[in-house]
């Protein structure tokens, strides 16, 4: 973790954004560099000119006012890490703020200077960790795109079979040239088989050492590679 984590804080009353400074100045690691905007126009111009890696936001400024306020923040400045505070009455509000993208909530009055920051901290590591997921899923998707393409411009498809498992996977353009019209890439071997009532033998055919499996009219030539068997479906 940095060892100094720059926060904006956005917060009208002089007295709440005294006691948010005060709190966070308490810690010692990481420390906190604190920004300070008293209107959602000031938190612009803030986030304009820097990076935060925290925004502690509360939802009823001079010029925004509930859930407005962070739906129209995370419009203009998406991919920021916010946490709500809200009054003892706007629970609610504080719950609907997550739906549109807030971390979290924290109500006024009911946390100390250590739970504001162990609750700062943790949604900043779990934003971290959301944050990471979100790259290799999109990662992941452009990885299977590519391999889709592929897949198509050969007019072939990939089919994985895990006889420990007892499940096959089936690429899309497997299950195209296949003319099935199933959801999902996973099936177990009872499954799969239904999808061909007229051949039989698929389960038995699927051993260690197979080398075809009959698919319809559909010849798929397999090899074993890491303990599984893999075909293509042309």
């Amino acid at each position: 973790m940095s060892k100094q984590l720059k926060v904006l804080l956005i917060e009208d009353n002089p007295g709440d954004a005294f006691l948010m400074k005060f709190y966070l100045g308490e810690s010692t690691e990481p420390t906190f560099e604190v920004f300070h905007g008293e209107t959602i126009k000031q938190a612009y111009e803030h986030l304009d000119a820097h990076k935060f890696d925290i925004i502690l936001m509360d939802l009823n400024l001079p010029d925004s006012h509930g859930v407005d306020s962070i739906k129209s923040l995370l419009g203009k400045y998406p991919g920021n890490l916010v946490l709500v505070l809200t009054g003892l009455t706007d629970e609610e509000v504080g719950l609907e703020t997550v739906r549109f993208g807030a971390q979290d909530f924290l109500v006024k009055g009911r946390f100390d200077g250590k739970v504001l920051i162990s609750s700062v901290l943790f949604a900043f590591e779990r934003f971290k960790l959301n944050t990471k997921i979100d790259e290799f899923e999109a990662e992941i998707d452009d990885r299977r795109g590519r391999f889709n393409n592929l897949q198509k411009i050969l007019n072939v498809g990939y089919l994985e079979a895990n006889a420990e498992e007892r499940k096959i996977y089936l690429s899309s353009n497997a299950k195209i040239l296949l003319n099935l019209n199933v959801k999902g890439y996973i099936y177990g071997y009872d499954e799969f088989s239904s999808f061909f009532p007229n051949s039989t033998e698929i389960q038995s055919s699927l051993t260690p050492d197979a080398t075809k499996l009959q698919l319809g009219d559909k010849l798929v030539l397999l090899q074993p590679l890491e303990g599984k068997l893999v075909g293509v479906v042309q």
